[in-house]
């Protein structure tokens, strides 16, 4: 009991630091996924792309690369009924219509104005709301982005710079001792309880 009062503290801690993870979740093969492991984090003081690139490199992740319309709305759904994942901007022609930036992907403008991911994957399917991208030089990443209503699986390219961002989606690739290790864990627990 003492151990997950300890758990509890240490995950309140971290989200009072403004930075909350969310439970990994499988895009499972079975489900007509990848395999992949995605993660939704709140960032609740607001989070620039480089940060969030640089925290996911180092969690050995790498900001999320949708490649096809399942695995958007798949990363879609780790967030689209979370409004603290999302923040409200007026429009400057119209201050009643609110566009709502969401988390950062992992979408980078390459210098020849064309777009790419940061994993190298080819840039082929893209879900732009409408207006997108600007071609606005320095909007040069990759963002969920509501288009006058909360919480759309549409895109939107921003400055790597701009620090409002709520969170962004994180991907993860297992490696085989990764699978080794859960095994090997399972084995374990299967062993204490007998």
């Amino acid at each position: 009991m003492r151990s997950r009062n300890v758990t509890i503290w240490v995950m309140m801690l971290i989200c009072l630091s403004g930075m909350c993870k969310t439970t990994m979740v499988e895009w499972s093969i079975d489900d007509g996924g990848n395999g992949h492991f995605y993660e939704a984090v709140l960032a609740t003081d607001g989070i620039d792309w480089e940060s969030a690139n640089v925290a996911e490199i180092e969690a050995g992740g790498y900001l999320a690369t949708l490649t096809s319309a399942a695995e958007n709305a798949f990363a879609f759904d780790l967030v689209k009924d979370d409004i603290n994942f999302w923040h409200g901007v007026p429009n400057s022609h119209n201050p009643s219509f609110i566009y709502w930036e969401g988390p950062w992907l992992g979408g980078v403008r390459e210098p020849d104005g064309t777009w790419g991911w940061v994993t190298g994957e080819p840039f082929i399917y893209t879900n732009w709301a409408p207006g997108e991208p600007t071609d606005v030089p320095a909007a040069d990443r990759l963002a969920f982005f509501g288009y006058g209503s909360i919480a759309n699986p549409e895109w939107n390219d921003d400055k790597h710079g701009e620090s409002s961002y709520k969170g962004y989606i994180v991907e993860y690739i297992p490696e085989p001792t990764t699978f080794l290790l859960l095994g090997l864990g399972a084995v374990m627990v299967k062993r204490s309880r007998k």
